[in-house]
């Protein structure tokens, strides 16, 4: 069979060195996509790498929507409630992280920009101290990969020295920024069926109550267990999902169905932080003391012990 020639897009999404191409997906979205083979051949002594997807990009119908340069976006601080900043998109489309001195970390994308960015907080604090996001909502897949490279190809382009480097997190056998744990997809459990905003706060409390009487392990977090809203939570969910135990968790910032449920929590636990955890009806503690108990095991002999003997 003869090979379809390559068209402009493709041609146009060179990028030199090689580097990886991760693709980073809201966890709703549980379908990975395939990673692309590079294919190396060399011109007038300057290796070109250029992505085998005309397949997809004659397969697939574009928007036609274009990336802006990479130079051009904001950069935007991400220490404090930065990572919640209405200027990092929950679209699909590409990112570039620089730690606090401003050096490029890492170019990836996503489905869901801020998930991605938001987990790479959560998970690498260290090296995430900016961000610069480019939204392109009605982007496919294959042009959400050529917006990757014309970002990747900009910054190649733009260091001065002689051997072009690629971001950290962008480096062959790098996998920190990438991998992702399979962690469990199961909603949040709900206090009520939407009318947590008009129930009553001793009502609140004593459905509070039965959720923790009525489930072995239930953890009391900001977001969900897919997509945490702090650092916090997101630390709790991974060491539950380490540890393989079957858990529940109710999302203290859904208003809609646990009202107040920020403030109240606090009052039935008389304990003033979030996350919390319990274990057969009763408080085990905040986020640094199951920290603690993590590091010692004694969470492990806690919450697996008992799921053994039975």
């Amino acid at each position: 069979l003869a090979r379809r020639p390559m068209s402009a897009s493709v041609a146009h999404a060179v990028c030199c060195p090689v580097v990886r191409c991760a693709t980073h997906r809201d966890r709703r979205d549980a379908t990975a996509s395939r990673r692309h083979a590079w294919v190396a051949s060399v011109g007038r002594g300057r290796k070109l790498n250029i992505a085998r997807a005309e397949k997809e990009t004659g397969a697939e119908k574009g928007s036609g929507e274009t990336v802006p340069p990479l130079g051009s976006a904001n950069m935007i601080l991400l220490l404090g409630d930065g990572v919640r900043s209405p200027e990092i998109p929950a679209t699909p489309g590409v990112y570039a992280v620089y730690d606090s001195e401003q050096q490029i970390q890492y170019v990836g994308l996503s489905r869901k920009v801020s998930a991605s960015v938001k987990l790479h907080v959560f998970e690498l604090p260290k090296q995430c101290g900016f961000v610069r996001c480019a939204s392109l909502p009605m982007a496919n897949k294959t042009e959400l990969q050529l917006a990757w490279k014309a970002w990747m190809m900009e910054h190649l382009a733009s260091t001065t020295t002689g051997d072009k480097k690629v971001p950290p997190g962008n480096t062959s056998g790098n996998a920190l920024w990438t991998e992702r744990k399979n962690r469990d997809a199961k909603p949040n459990l709900r206090l009520t069926k939407g009318d947590g905003n008009e129930t009553g706060d001793d009502r609140i409390i004593n459905l509070c109550r039965d959720a923790v009487d009525g489930n072995k392990v239930v953890a009391f977090i900001k977001g969900t267990r897919a997509e945490p809203e702090c650092g916090f939570s997101h630390r709790l969910c991974a060491m539950l999902d380490e540890l393989l135990v079957d858990y529940e968790t109710i999302d203290t910032l859904d208003e809609t169905n646990n009202g107040n449920l920020r403030n109240l929590v606090k009052q039935f636990s008389d304990w003033p932080t979030i996350p919390q955890l319990y274990f057969n009806g009763e408080l085990v503690g905040g986020h640094d003391i199951l920290e603690e108990m993590h590091a010692n095991g004694e969470l492990k002999t806690l919450l697996l012990v008992e799921r053994k003997q039975a």
